[in-house]
């Protein structure tokens, strides 16, 4: 009797690497089709990624259209992705978790600037802070996940703002504009222009309009979609964030993290 050595799954171990070497060229030629320009690739130019004879090829690709990974244009005779990418990657996209793929960019901006990093979303008029990472300085502004601000007065609420199209972003405002603080802005041609110079800069900026003696600066995050859906910011006692110069360095440190993160949702290029 033939002595066989069987892997975990049930194959001898030469079926199993053929098995493999098959999935790693499947995924090299999905990688290439989603590469290339229109309308597609054809068997001839599919047959010289692989490395394999026309029939092989042909046959693999034959596989991958019946399950729809690919669609073959038989007047154009040339494969590109099939629905069946599209309904993956929608799905993965959908399961995305805000926090977990901002997390580790909090830390590190927090590591930077030694302040306070927080992450949060727009659920109505509110601001609702959905992650955060304290300061290691003894003394810190104190804030928690789940805390809610109206979003005109926060710097995470009005990166989220700007990014809204004028008739959402009224929507998201309330009817009159409250003072919290002397520092909160209270008018609306203010604000406005408050939103329109935090678009034009990339990020925007709290004064003290939250909290008396809480400076901060925030960045918009964006999700496959291109549409804003969340925001970073750093914040900290204001005599630590006390100049234009302390508060744009921070600014671009925002703007390139949300860039980060916007990019693990799968936000276009140039968000």
């Amino acid at each position: 009797m033939t002595d066989r050595v069987i892997s975990s799954g049930g194959l001898t171990s030469a079926e199993r690497v053929t098995g493999t070497q098959s999935l790693e060229k499947a995924m090299d030629i999905l990688e290439y089709i989603a590469a290339a320009p229109r309308p597609g690739v054809t068997l001839a130019e599919c047959t010289g990624i692989l490395g394999y004879s026309k029939a092989t090829t042909q046959r693999m690709l034959l596989t991958l259209t019946r399950r729809d990974m690919l669609h073959f244009d038989e007047e154009l005779g040339v494969y590109s992705l099939g629905m069946l990418t599209a309904k993956l990657g929608a799905e993965y996209l959908s399961r995305l978790d805000y926090r977990r793929a901002a997390l580790p960019v909090l830390r590190e901006l927090v590591a930077e600037s030694g302040e306070t990093a927080h992450l949060g979303v727009l659920t109505g008029k509110d601001v609702v802070y959905i992650e955060l990472v304290d300061s290691p300085n003894p003394i810190r502004i104190f804030s928690k996940v789940g805390d809610t601000r109206p979003a005109y007065m926060t710097a995470i609420g009005k990166a989220i703002l700007a990014q809204l199209p004028s008739d959402q972003r009224r929507e998201r405002l309330p009817e009159a504009l409250v003072g919290s603080t002397v520092h909160t802005i209270t008018s609306f041609d203010q604000l406005y222009r408050d939103l329109a110079e935090t678009r034009d800069r990339g990020y925007a900026i709290d004064r003290g309009e939250n909290r008396d003696g809480i400076r901060g600066v925030a960045a918009p995050i964006f999700n496959f979609s291109g549409v804003v859906c969340a925001a970073l910011s750093i914040a900290g006692p204001s005599n630590r964030l006390d100049t234009d110069e302390r508060l744009h360095e921070l600014g671009d440190r925002v703007i390139r993290a949300g860039r980060r993160v916007s990019a693990v949702l799968g936000a276009p290029e140039g968000l």
